[in-house]
């Protein structure tokens, strides 16, 4: 008796599409690193429609779509930071005003679309059309980094003792002033813009002494401490120029 061959139908697969997060951006591309302190490594998946960028660099970026807006960002949170501190210093950094008077931010860019990048955290960039490579711009804001770098310092601090909900708007005070300061005082180097931020007097000072029940002590406590990490952070750079980055190989 002659046994009939099995048939084994091959395995269909659906039409390819464009990718719809960065979970699958898996391979590498060269790190993007043309701004002084900028480092991005790239990873994209193999329909190239999606790009995740993560700042290992010792500065903040501002990363926003291409011209043609032929891409789109979301948030990436499987790779970036969940402490508080850092969640709350992000937080500060995005409800301060500050991108408002960066210039090489155009006037019609939706707000969702204009994301700040601390080190250590990441964002997807997105193309919803398989004939487009994922493809991002960004640049390097003095501003953007100095707030960062102090209200980070700052939350380290605050949150030992305090809510998230309690110590944010103090935070939020804090990377208002550090804008003012470093715009109304450019010549002072990173260090003195940061003392002048946290100064007795000073909005920011003011803010979380209220805090620490008004008391000074504590108070100049704090701010010895914040300074004392302020002064290992990376040293600030001049913004730079509005640059292109895709997931083209």
């Amino acid at each position: 008796m002659t046994e009939t061959p099995s048939i084994v139908l091959p395995r269909t697969t659906g039409p390819v599409k464009p990718a719809a997060d960065c979970s699958h951006s898996t391979e590498q591309l060269p790190p993007e690193a043309q701004a002084d302190g900028v480092v991005l490594t790239a990873s994209t998946d193999p329909t190239r429609t999606s790009l995740l960028l993560q700042n290992i660099g010792g500065l903040s970026v501002i990363i926003m779509p291409d011209a043609g807006f032929t891409s789109r960002l979301i948030a990436a949170p499987s790779v970036s930071p969940t402490d508080p501190a850092s969640r709350a210093a992000l937080i500060a950094v995005n409800n301060s005003g500050g991108l408002a008077g960066v210039l090489d931010i155009p006037v019609f860019m939706p707000k969702s679309q204009i994301i700040t990048v601390p080190p250590q955290w990441a964002v997807c960039v997105l193309s919803d059309s398989l004939k487009e490579f994922a493809t991002a711009r960004y640049l390097q804001d003095k501003p953007t980094s100095a707030q960062y770098f102090l209200t980070k310092a700052l939350a380290d601090q605050l949150l030992l003792k305090n809510s998230a909900a309690r110590t944010q708007p103090t935070l939020i005070r804090c990377a208002k002033s550090t804008v003012d300061v470093i715009k109304g005082k450019p010549s002072l180097s990173d260090v003195e813009q940061y003392v002048n931020v946290l100064a007795p007097g000073s909005p920011c000072r003011n803010s979380y002494q209220a805090l620490l029940h008004s008391d000074r002590n504590a108070a100049d406590e704090l701010a010895t401490a914040v300074l004392s990490e302020l002064q290992a952070t990376p040293r600030l750079h001049a913004n730079s120029d509005l640059l292109l980055t895709t997931a083209r190989s």
